[in-house]
Protein backbone atom coordinates (compact mmCIF):
# COMPACT_ATOMS: atom_id res chain seq x y z
CA UNK A 1 0.00 0.00 0.00
CA UNK A 2 1.46 3.53 -0.73
CA UNK A 3 1.52 5.92 1.83
CA UNK A 4 0.06 9.31 1.84
CA UNK A 5 3.62 10.88 1.12
CA UNK A 6 4.48 8.39 -1.67
CA UNK A 7 1.06 9.03 -3.76
CA UNK A 8 1.48 13.14 -3.73
CA UNK A 9 5.04 12.17 -5.06
CA UNK A 10 3.91 10.08 -7.83
CA UNK A 11 1.23 12.69 -8.57
CA UNK A 12 4.39 15.66 -8.44
CA UNK A 13 6.08 13.45 -10.92
CA UNK A 14 3.20 13.21 -13.60
CA UNK A 15 2.77 16.52 -13.04
CA UNK A 16 6.28 17.29 -13.98
CA UNK A 17 6.57 14.83 -16.77
CA UNK A 18 3.36 15.95 -18.31
CA UNK A 19 4.73 20.19 -18.34
CA UNK A 20 8.24 18.83 -19.74
CA UNK A 21 6.36 17.44 -22.48
CA UNK A 22 3.90 20.35 -23.01
CA UNK A 23 7.53 22.74 -22.77
CA UNK A 24 9.13 20.48 -25.45
CA UNK A 25 6.48 20.22 -28.06
CA UNK A 26 5.64 24.33 -27.27
CA UNK A 27 9.74 24.87 -28.00
CA UNK A 28 9.28 22.40 -31.39
CA UNK A 29 6.59 24.00 -32.71
CA UNK A 30 8.90 27.63 -32.08
CA UNK A 31 11.91 26.22 -33.84
CA UNK A 32 9.84 25.04 -36.45
CA UNK A 33 8.08 28.14 -37.00
CA UNK A 34 11.08 30.14 -37.06
CA UNK A 35 12.69 27.64 -39.30
CA UNK A 36 9.72 27.98 -41.83
CA UNK A 37 9.54 31.55 -41.60
CA UNK A 38 13.68 32.00 -41.83
CA UNK A 39 15.29 33.15 -44.78
CA UNK A 40 17.08 30.23 -46.20
CA UNK A 41 18.78 29.07 -49.45
CA UNK A 42 18.39 26.29 -51.68
CA UNK A 43 20.62 24.94 -54.28
CA UNK A 44 18.67 23.67 -56.82
CA UNK A 45 21.35 23.23 -59.68
CA UNK A 46 24.82 24.15 -60.48
CA UNK A 47 27.06 23.44 -62.88
CA UNK A 48 28.89 21.05 -60.82
CA UNK A 49 25.92 18.26 -60.74
CA UNK A 50 24.78 19.54 -64.22
CA UNK A 51 25.54 16.78 -66.91
CA UNK A 52 28.55 18.03 -69.87
CA UNK A 53 26.66 17.52 -72.40
CA UNK A 54 24.26 19.75 -71.18
CA UNK A 55 26.98 22.42 -71.09
CA UNK A 56 27.58 23.05 -74.62
CA UNK A 57 24.37 24.91 -75.55
CA UNK A 58 23.77 27.76 -74.08
CA UNK A 59 19.88 28.04 -72.30
CA UNK A 60 18.04 31.24 -72.97
CA UNK A 61 16.93 33.80 -70.24
CA UNK A 62 13.81 32.42 -69.81
CA UNK A 63 12.38 30.59 -66.79
CA UNK A 64 9.30 29.01 -65.42
CA UNK A 65 7.72 26.79 -63.05
CA UNK A 66 4.78 24.14 -64.34
CA UNK A 67 1.92 23.17 -63.17
CA UNK A 68 3.15 20.08 -61.55
CA UNK A 69 5.98 22.80 -60.00
CA UNK A 70 8.64 21.65 -61.88
CA UNK A 71 11.23 24.21 -62.87
CA UNK A 72 11.42 24.63 -67.00
CA UNK A 73 14.32 26.04 -68.76
CA UNK A 74 14.97 25.46 -72.03
CA UNK A 75 18.61 25.60 -74.52
CA UNK A 76 18.49 25.52 -78.16
CA UNK A 77 16.20 23.26 -79.33
CA UNK A 78 15.46 21.17 -76.17
CA UNK A 79 13.35 22.16 -73.14
CA UNK A 80 13.88 20.91 -69.67
CA UNK A 81 12.35 19.91 -66.05
CA UNK A 82 14.19 20.56 -62.85
CA UNK A 83 12.96 18.98 -59.71
CA UNK A 84 14.66 17.61 -56.80
CA UNK A 85 15.05 13.95 -58.54
CA UNK A 86 17.47 16.21 -61.12
CA UNK A 87 17.27 17.34 -64.77
CA UNK A 88 15.54 15.50 -67.50
CA UNK A 89 13.93 16.44 -71.29
CA UNK A 90 10.41 17.78 -71.34
CA UNK A 91 8.69 17.11 -74.57
CA UNK A 92 10.53 16.26 -78.19
CA UNK A 93 13.06 18.09 -79.49
CA UNK A 94 11.96 20.94 -81.63
CA UNK A 95 12.65 21.66 -85.14
CA UNK A 96 14.17 24.90 -84.26
CA UNK A 97 15.49 27.19 -81.89
CA UNK A 98 13.30 27.86 -78.81
CA UNK A 99 13.15 31.64 -78.30
CA UNK A 100 10.78 31.95 -75.43
CA UNK A 101 8.05 30.16 -73.32
CA UNK A 102 5.43 30.63 -70.65
CA UNK A 103 2.82 28.64 -69.25
CA UNK A 104 -0.85 29.87 -69.23
CA UNK A 105 -2.74 30.05 -66.06
CA UNK A 106 -4.96 26.68 -67.50
CA UNK A 107 -0.84 25.06 -67.45
CA UNK A 108 -0.90 24.72 -71.28
CA UNK A 109 3.28 25.52 -72.49
CA UNK A 110 3.38 28.04 -75.23
CA UNK A 111 6.32 28.76 -77.04
CA UNK A 112 7.97 31.33 -78.94
CA UNK A 113 9.92 29.58 -82.46
CA UNK A 114 11.09 32.62 -85.24
CA UNK A 115 7.97 33.89 -85.76
CA UNK A 116 5.30 31.39 -84.69
CA UNK A 117 3.63 31.00 -81.33
CA UNK A 118 3.11 27.11 -80.37
CA UNK A 119 1.69 25.14 -78.00
CA UNK A 120 2.46 22.27 -76.56
CA UNK A 121 0.44 19.09 -77.45
CA UNK A 122 0.03 15.65 -75.41
CA UNK A 123 2.77 13.90 -77.63
CA UNK A 124 5.27 16.52 -76.73
CA UNK A 125 5.45 18.08 -79.68
CA UNK A 126 5.16 22.18 -80.35
CA UNK A 127 2.38 22.81 -83.01
CA UNK A 128 2.08 26.11 -84.62
CA UNK A 129 -0.92 28.23 -83.31
CA UNK A 130 -0.26 31.56 -85.22
CA UNK A 131 2.28 33.37 -87.01
CA UNK A 132 3.50 36.33 -85.20
CA UNK A 133 4.04 40.01 -86.58
CA UNK A 134 8.07 39.76 -85.89
CA UNK A 135 10.53 36.72 -85.14
CA UNK A 136 12.36 36.09 -81.30
CA UNK A 137 9.02 38.01 -79.65
CA UNK A 138 9.49 37.40 -75.56
CA UNK A 139 6.02 35.75 -74.04
CA UNK A 140 4.62 35.97 -70.50
CA UNK A 141 1.43 34.79 -69.30
CA UNK A 142 -1.44 37.14 -67.35
CA UNK A 143 -4.71 36.40 -65.73
CA UNK A 144 -6.87 35.57 -68.84
CA UNK A 145 -4.26 36.41 -71.32
CA UNK A 146 -0.65 35.60 -73.01
CA UNK A 147 1.63 38.90 -73.48
CA UNK A 148 3.85 38.85 -76.28
CA UNK A 149 6.54 41.66 -77.22
CA UNK A 150 9.31 42.94 -79.71
CA UNK A 151 12.76 42.23 -78.13
CA UNK A 152 15.02 42.50 -81.23
CA UNK A 153 14.08 44.65 -84.21
CA UNK A 154 15.61 47.35 -86.54
CA UNK A 155 12.76 49.99 -86.99
CA UNK A 156 12.94 51.42 -83.32
CA UNK A 157 9.20 50.95 -82.66
CA UNK A 158 8.90 47.54 -80.34
CA UNK A 159 5.05 46.60 -79.93
CA UNK A 160 3.39 45.09 -76.64
CA UNK A 161 0.77 42.30 -77.83
CA UNK A 162 -2.09 40.48 -75.39
CA UNK A 163 -3.03 37.40 -76.82
CA UNK A 164 -6.04 35.58 -75.74
CA UNK A 165 -7.26 31.97 -77.11
CA UNK A 166 -9.00 31.68 -80.47
CA UNK A 167 -5.88 32.77 -82.17
CA UNK A 168 -6.80 36.55 -81.17
CA UNK A 169 -4.12 39.10 -81.16
CA UNK A 170 -4.43 43.09 -79.74
CA UNK A 171 -1.50 45.26 -80.26
CA UNK A 172 -2.01 47.23 -76.50
CA UNK A 173 1.56 49.68 -77.49
CA UNK A 174 4.29 50.56 -79.12
CA UNK A 175 7.87 51.45 -77.72
CA UNK A 176 10.97 53.36 -78.99
CA UNK A 177 13.15 50.78 -77.21
CA UNK A 178 13.00 46.99 -76.69
CA UNK A 179 11.03 45.64 -74.47
CA UNK A 180 12.96 43.27 -71.76
CA UNK A 181 9.93 41.44 -70.22
CA UNK A 182 6.12 42.47 -68.99
CA UNK A 183 4.55 41.16 -65.82
CA UNK A 184 1.11 41.52 -65.17
CA UNK A 185 -1.31 42.67 -61.50
CA UNK A 186 -4.04 43.94 -60.31
CA UNK A 187 -5.09 45.81 -63.43
CA UNK A 188 -1.50 47.00 -64.75
CA UNK A 189 0.97 45.77 -66.95
CA UNK A 190 4.69 46.37 -65.82
CA UNK A 191 7.26 46.57 -68.30
CA UNK A 192 10.92 46.43 -68.22
CA UNK A 193 12.43 48.64 -70.85
CA UNK A 194 16.08 49.47 -70.90
CA UNK A 195 16.85 50.38 -67.21
CA UNK A 196 13.26 51.47 -66.28
CA UNK A 197 10.08 49.92 -64.50
CA UNK A 198 6.99 51.34 -66.44
CA UNK A 199 3.53 50.97 -65.74
CA UNK A 200 0.56 50.53 -68.30
CA UNK A 201 -2.91 50.50 -67.85
CA UNK A 202 -4.82 48.81 -71.03
CA UNK A 203 -8.28 50.34 -69.64
CA UNK A 204 -7.23 54.38 -70.00
CA UNK A 205 -4.22 53.33 -71.81
CA UNK A 206 -1.54 55.41 -69.53
CA UNK A 207 1.97 55.02 -69.14
CA UNK A 208 4.30 55.86 -66.11
CA UNK A 209 7.75 55.35 -65.42
CA UNK A 210 7.58 54.33 -61.59
CA UNK A 211 11.29 52.98 -61.32
CA UNK A 212 13.72 53.92 -63.35
CA UNK A 213 17.83 53.08 -62.54
CA UNK A 214 21.14 53.99 -64.22
CA UNK A 215 21.51 54.37 -67.76
CA UNK A 216 24.20 51.19 -67.82
CA UNK A 217 22.27 48.94 -64.87
CA UNK A 218 19.65 47.82 -67.44
CA UNK A 219 17.17 45.60 -66.63
CA UNK A 220 17.20 41.80 -66.67
CA UNK A 221 14.25 40.49 -65.98
CA UNK A 222 11.10 41.06 -63.54
CA UNK A 223 8.51 38.83 -61.48
CA UNK A 224 5.55 38.88 -59.28
CA UNK A 225 4.55 38.60 -56.09
CA UNK A 226 1.02 38.50 -56.42
CA UNK A 227 0.18 37.47 -52.62
CA UNK A 228 2.02 40.76 -51.52
CA UNK A 229 2.41 42.77 -54.45
CA UNK A 230 5.60 43.01 -54.70
CA UNK A 231 7.59 43.04 -57.78
CA UNK A 232 11.16 41.72 -57.77
CA UNK A 233 13.79 43.20 -60.73
CA UNK A 234 17.00 41.94 -61.72
CA UNK A 235 19.74 44.19 -62.66
CA UNK A 236 22.68 44.28 -64.36
CA UNK A 237 23.93 45.07 -60.66
CA UNK A 238 21.65 43.63 -58.40
CA UNK A 239 18.38 42.25 -57.41
CA UNK A 240 15.52 44.88 -56.46
CA UNK A 241 11.68 44.65 -54.78
CA UNK A 242 9.16 47.41 -55.29
CA UNK A 243 6.00 47.50 -53.61
CA UNK A 244 3.83 51.12 -53.66
CA UNK A 245 6.35 53.01 -55.24
CA UNK A 246 9.41 52.11 -52.55
CA UNK A 247 11.85 50.69 -54.26
CA UNK A 248 14.48 48.07 -52.02
CA UNK A 249 18.06 46.88 -52.93
CA UNK A 250 18.01 43.20 -51.99
CA UNK A 251 21.56 41.81 -53.25
CA UNK A 252 23.94 42.18 -55.36
CA UNK A 253 24.93 38.53 -55.09
CA UNK A 254 22.97 37.35 -58.14
CA UNK A 255 23.50 40.20 -60.67
CA UNK A 256 22.15 40.12 -64.33
CA UNK A 257 19.88 36.95 -63.30
CA UNK A 258 16.67 35.67 -64.10
CA UNK A 259 14.13 35.50 -61.97
CA UNK A 260 10.90 33.78 -61.33
CA UNK A 261 8.70 33.87 -57.92
CA UNK A 262 6.82 30.91 -57.13
CA UNK A 263 5.15 29.61 -53.72
CA UNK A 264 7.33 31.69 -51.51
CA UNK A 265 10.39 31.97 -52.63
CA UNK A 266 12.63 34.01 -55.58
CA UNK A 267 13.63 31.93 -58.09
CA UNK A 268 17.51 32.81 -59.13
CA UNK A 269 18.76 31.13 -62.79
CA UNK A 270 22.05 32.63 -64.18
CA UNK A 271 22.22 30.82 -67.42
CA UNK A 272 25.74 31.24 -68.23
CA UNK A 273 27.13 29.76 -64.85
CA UNK A 274 24.01 27.27 -64.80
CA UNK A 275 23.12 28.23 -61.71
CA UNK A 276 19.62 27.95 -59.99
CA UNK A 277 19.12 28.81 -56.55
CA UNK A 278 15.69 29.37 -54.73
CA UNK A 279 15.57 32.35 -51.65
CA UNK A 280 12.60 30.87 -49.41
CA UNK A 281 10.88 33.63 -47.28
CA UNK A 282 12.20 36.57 -49.30
CA UNK A 283 9.38 38.61 -48.63
CA UNK A 284 9.52 38.12 -44.83
CA UNK A 285 13.42 39.80 -44.96
CA UNK A 286 11.92 42.87 -46.89
CA UNK A 287 10.76 46.09 -44.87
CA UNK A 288 9.26 48.58 -47.16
Amino acid sequence: MESGLEKILNLMRILITYFLAILCFSLTKSVLAQQNDSLRYEVMLSSKILPDTLKKEPFINTIDVSPSKYITIAAGNNIYMLGWGGISTFGNKTDSAIDAFSYATDGLFMAVKNDELCFMNEQGTLDKIVQLPSANMGITSGKDVMYLFDKIKNDNQYRLYAYAKGGKYKQLLVSPKPITTAVEMKDSIYLAIGSGVFSFSPKDQNMNLIAGFQKENTIKSMTVDLKNYIIYIATKEGIYALKDNSLIFITSDFSGSIIKYFNDGLIVFNPESFDIIRIVNIDKSIKF
